[in-house]
């Protein structure tokens, strides 16, 4: 009778490999600082490996999509030269809550011309009085303050939103 190895116990070297995965992971952008702490804390009390799985699993391999995206903008400039950046605009959150669409969709609530924006790009929301963002999937991602989105990220006035190589400059 073989043991199942999601049942096996986690080794000291596992749990290192799973703490290297979420730094390079949180030093790409690609986990707040909350959602790294929490996973942290995943990795430190498991026990067997499935735990280990249930906090590292959706990342992808350390540095993986930091070269491919490196590789691509290298290729990018050296094909069309450098990609304009945008006019950094000023964003003023809705009085009202509610949700609000940002993208280059005529649909949208919030229209954004820039083409390194998705057409559904990112959407506000107001939870508990407090505004977040969260990315839509968008090609070339979502950042506040130079932190790439992985998760719903609130909004405070003086925040960086780049939307692409938009820039939005969020004011009370």
């Amino acid at each position: 009778m073989t043991a199942d190895p999601e049942q096996a116990r986690v080794s000291h070297r596992q749990r290192l490999r799973a703490v290297r995965a979420l730094r390079d992971s949180a030093r790409e952008g690609r986990l707040s600082d909350v959602t790294f702490l929490h996973r942290l804390r995943v990795v430190i009390d498991a026990r067997r490996r499935r735990d280990l799985d249930a906090a590292v699993g959706d990342l992808p391999p350390a540095g993986l999509w930091a070269r491919a995206e490196l590789a691509f903008q290298g290729w990018w400039d050296r094909t069309f030269g450098p990609r304009p950046a945008a006019a950094q605009l000023d964003l003023r959150l809705p009085p009202a809550p509610g949700r609000y669409v940002i993208g280059r969709d005529f649909a949208c609530d919030l229209r954004l011309t820039h083409d390194s924006v998705s057409r559904r790009h990112a959407m506000l929301t107001s939870v508990d009085g407090q505004w977040m963002v969260v990315d839509l999937g968008s090609t070339n991602g979502t950042r506040v303050n130079g932190w790439r989105l992985q998760v719903q990220t609130p909004l405070r006035p003086g925040d960086q939103l780049d939307l692409g190589l938009q820039r939005l400059r969020v004011v009370a």
